[in-house]
């Protein structure tokens, strides 16, 4: 099993690179190359609780929870480039002897540390929860109100009437055994417990049946949906990208060592590429990948939220390593390979089992096997973390949110650099969809995508932002908008990005506006002659235009210069004249994120706020 275990870890980093290395312009064609990262269930699960949607591609992460829910996290050792990268990083540099393998994969409390970093990042995914339970109340009764009176109820409505019952009736049994400390202390005694629930269930049928199932439950859903749909714009953030191991691997390897790859080898690119701040990136790959040799799969074990999160669903697994005590002579070299510090010498840690079988190759006694339910006894199921932990890392996640929002930076203070990819959704949802893989500054063919720093925030890191001294972006390129798995980046064609066809009434898509810096421009400040921002500029009619005036030069003579202007009207923000300025250490004509299509509130010509209003008026 271990041979066809390292089979599949050869298969998928293959896979995984095939699709990274065809994520070009040249070999695209229609290949499905962000499968992987539709793939992650930590993207699946994050971009449904702060978009409330579940796109379509992203349901190959629910079939990954199935297959841990049945087998561990095989995902972890089997299929995860990352992890199978961190694999062969500790196969390289391992120099240990077998006694000090075996202590080093013995299971360490700082391994509890991934379940806090998860929630955290899910606290942060889920703060829309908050105000709209608190006013979900209001909404229903508004909902209940305008409800027509149902004259009979289904036989469906009283079915789900009574298990909601029920589980209240449930919810508040637990909620007396917590206050009583479990009745260790006597507060409340189990016949007032009992007394308490049933008086409860009953006065919540009574109600239910006295309002009228159909209609409470109708009113309900409306309620919460109406709450939920007010709230999940400007109350979560999306940050799962930053330590998961799929973004975190395809954006190391966009902008950090494919380009290093290509210093050396001339092979990836038709022209080299460089990023913005690639160093910081390529520093953390490389620095995760070189902490194997000192603690074996240390990200894997203690950092990465998606093994976290397939942690929790492997309690629930079918199948998983057992133990046979009565061959088992507690040598412990069952320890020396386990990938997951799993601890299979005692009672296994399911939620830290990679499902490497090493442990059954290395046992000199066949105590170990790979079976199908074995006993309860012989498991650790929950992971080891603390509740008070736990809750800490939760409200660190929903204190990092507001604090991070209110430091400015995305709505009312936004920076002008923050000029997004053509086709991206509005800056606060567009925070909530991007998993920071920069698979669109991968496929961009100018280079003039690049990750952000902080130009958008703490919460922009890595985000893609146009850069334009280092490209532009091509009039008939819509790339980046078919390779976004998230949505952050709708998909759109080339007649709705250039306005034309059926898109004409809405006109071509802005991703910002350029001006001229008049001290810098060579026919503004220098008398020299220069049109190459209007020759360049890609529209018809061109944004930018030219007037012929007539001067006198410091020595007296008369001189006939064109001086360029830009019609805001018409430019796209497609940065190519930035690019082509001859003045190349700060570009006499430079964009900015004003006027962009995503958002009306940053028009620049109050034109298009007005004619933007009159539509929704006429809808």
């Amino acid at each position: 099993m271990v041979k066809i275990r390292r089979a599949y870890e050869v298969l998928f980093l293959g896979l995984f690179l095939f699709f990274l290395l065809i994520t070009d312009l040249r070999y695209l064609k229609g290949w499905p190359v962000s499968l992987f990262l539709e793939a992650t269930p930590l993207v699946a699960v994050s971009t449904a609780l702060t978009t409330h949607t579940l796109y379509r591609n992203l349901t190959w992460g629910l079939l990954i929870i199935a297959i841990t829910m049945m087998v561990g996290r095989v995902w972890c050792n089997w299929m995860c480039p990352f992890g199978i990268m961190h694999h062969f990083f500790g196969w390289i540099g391992n120099r240990r002897n077998t006694k000090q393998m075996i202590e080093v994969n013995r299971y360490r409390k700082i391994y509890a540390i991934k379940y806090y970093i998860l929630a955290a990042m899910l606290a942060m995914a889920s703060l829309w929860m908050i105000p709209t339970f608190l006013q979900a109340p209001g909404e229903i009764l508004k909902a209940y109100r305008e409800a027509p009176p149902s004259a009979s109820a289904r036989l469906s409505d009283w079915v789900v009437g009574l298990f909601l019952v029920a589980l209240a009736a449930y919810a508040i049994s637990a909620l007396y055994d917590l206050a009583s400390k479990q009745l260790k202390r006597g507060i409340i005694s189990v016949g007032q417990r009992k007394s308490a629930t049933l008086s409860l269930g009953v006065l919540l049928f009574a109600g239910l049946a006295f309002a009228g199932p159909g209609r409470v439950l109708d009113s309900i859903g409306a309620g919460f949906g109406v709450a939920a749909e007010e709230n999940k714009a400007g109350h979560s953030t999306l940050q799962i990208g930053l330590l998961d191991p799929i973004a975190l691997t395809v954006r190391s390897m966009t902008t950090s060592v494919l380009p290093t790859v290509h210093m050396a080898s001339e092979g990836i690119y038709t022209e080299p590429r460089e990023y913005w701040q690639a160093w910081v990136v390529g520093l953390i790959f490389f620095g995760f990948l070189i902490a194997n040799w000192f603690i074996p799969r240390f990200f894997c074990r203690a950092i990465c939220p998606l093994g976290a999160l397939l942690g929790i669903f492997s309690r629930f697994a079918l199948w998983r390593i057992d133990r046979d005590p009565v061959r088992c002579t507690d040598c412990d070299l069952c320890i020396k390979s386990c990938e997951g510090a799993s601890d299979p010498h005692a009672d296994l840690r399911k939620s830290e089992c990679f499902v490497c079988l090493n442990c059954i190759e290395d046992c000199p006694h066949d105590a170990l096997a790979f079976r199908f339910l074995p006993r309860k006894a012989s498991e650790i199921a929950l992971p080891a973390v603390g509740r008070r932990q736990m809750l800490l890392a939760g409200a660190f996640g929903l204190l990092f949110f507001p604090m991070a929002r209110l430091s400015g930076g995305v709505r009312k203070n936004f920076n002008r650099a923050v000029i997004r990819p053509p086709g991206s959704v509005a800056e606060d949802e567009f925070l909530r969809r991007c998993i920071k893989c920069d698979q669109c500054i991968r496929v961009c063919p100018t280079n003039v995508l690049q990750p952000a720093l902080f130009e958008g925030g703490i919460e922009g890191l890595w985000t893609p932002i146009m850069i334009s001294k280092m490209g532009w972006c091509e009039l008939n390129c819509t790339l980046c908008s078919q390779v976004c798995p998230t949505g952050a980046i709708r998909e759109i064609s080339i007649a709705e990005k250039l306005g034309v066809g059926p898109f004409e009434s809405k006109g071509p898509v802005k991703t910002g506006t350029a001006f001229y810096n008049q001290g810098r421009c060579l026919p503004w400040a220098m008398d020299t002659d220069c049109v190459v921002c209007e020759e360049v500029c890609p529209v018809s009619p061109k944004a930018i235009f030219t007037r012929n005036i007539e001067i006198t030069d410091r020595w007296g003579a008369k001189l006939e210069l064109k001086r360029p202007y830009i019609d805001p009207d018409r430019c796209i923000g497609c940065g190519i004249c930035e690019h082509e300025c001859p003045v190349k250490d700060d570009p006499a004509v430079y964009v900015t994120a004003i006027g962009e299509t995503r958002d009306k509130s940053r028009s620049l010509l109050l034109s298009l706020v007005e004619d933007d209003a009159q539509e929704l008026v006429s809808v």
